[in-house]
């Protein structure tokens, strides 16, 4: 006999059964991570719990309920930029664009390229092959050197689109205080900072207009290695740089350190860059043949590829 006859759930109304599907799935993690091993503490929680989907397999009439709207409330956690586009890249558009919370870790995507040619591609290119991506949040876990770091979120803010709020998370502040005196001009606007949260709101207000009000703003926990510390307002703080009374120029800013973010003492302390995209009128999905990226671009490398096809030349190509 159907589970459904059994079942106190279809009793009652289904307007409450809607909110329960929907506070089920809100509080769900699917996480998709590769067996390399990793000792980030910010990953201890982010491990998809036992059967979170069953109910999608309970019964018909739950899942007819159901249908693809659970895909709107679950965070959907990636290991590494390759695991996303490996999961994400083959589904329909049409269910990509109901996704609205994303976590990955900011390594860079490792591609070997024929003949044997290494190539790193940063997250804002990874979403370039992801159209119709409309997400509500992207939370990226910062990986790698400060600068590294610096430059991913100088991209995603720029370039990037198919999210409405970008949250940046570092466990450490370093990557708003390292030092870069550019000699290559070539390289200046990669890696040489700018006074933040400043600098990037003016970014965000000329790609959305002013009166369509981005923000961006930076948290830094109070506590050294207190992991977690940026999302609750008792154990953070609103942090802004200024390049205002500096012995130098603002075009020379960032070719010293700035202690309020490096020095021993405070270096430990955890991250947050908050971004969020205009609220009237902007249009952030992102869009198939969207122009591309300034500099290396995979669609530009592999025109008209897909990218299982994509990864299958560059599987090939490793060997």
């Amino acid at each position: 006999m159907d589970f459904q006859y059994h079942s106190t759930l279809f009793h009652i109304p289904f307007e409450v059964r809607d909110a329960i599907y929907s506070s089920l799935f809100s509080s769900t993690i699917l996480s998709f991570a590769t067996s390399v091993p990793t000792d980030d503490a910010r990953l201890n929680k982010l491990q998809t719990p036992l059967h979170a989907t069953a109910l999608l397999r309970t019964c018909r009439r739950a899942n007819a309920e159901i249908c693809k709207s659970w895909l709107s409330h679950v965070l959907f956690y990636f290991d590494d930029p390759m695991s996303l586009l490996d999961k994400l890249a083959p589904i329909p558009l049409e269910e990509l664009s109901l996704i609205r919370y994303i976590s990955v870790r900011g390594d860079p995507l490792l591609l070997t390229y024929p003949p044997k040619i290494q190539v790193h591609h940063n997250l804002v290119g990874v979403l370039k092959l992801l159209p119709r991506l409309q997400l509500r949040q992207l939370t990226v876990l910062g990986s790698g050197s400060d600068k590294f770091q610096y430059r991913m979120l100088d991209e995603l803010i720029k370039h990037g689109n198919g999210w409405q709020e970008l949250r940046f998370i570092s466990h450490e502040s370093g990557m708003l205080g390292y030092a870069y005196y550019c000699l290559d001009p070539t390289l200046c606007d990669r890696y040489q900072r700018r006074p933040q949260p400043e600098h990037w709101q003016r970014v965000m207000e000329e790609r959305d207009g002013v009166h369509s009000y981005p923000s961006v703003s930076i948290y830094r926990g109070t506590r050294t290695g207190h992991c977690g510390a940026v999302f609750k307002p008792e154990t953070r703080e609103v942090m802004a740089q200024s390049h205002n009374g500096a012995p130098f120029s603002v075009d020379d800013y960032g070719t010293a350190e700035d202690p309020v973010f490096i020095s021993e003492s405070e270096r430990g302390k955890e991250l947050m860059v908050a971004v969020r995209r205009g609220q009237r009128g902007v249009d952030y999905e992102e869009k198939t043949n969207s122009p591309f990226l300034p500099g290396r671009d995979i669609r530009r490398d592999f025109p008209g590829k897909t990218w299982v096809e994509i990864r299958a030349a560059c599987t090939k190509a490793a060997y």
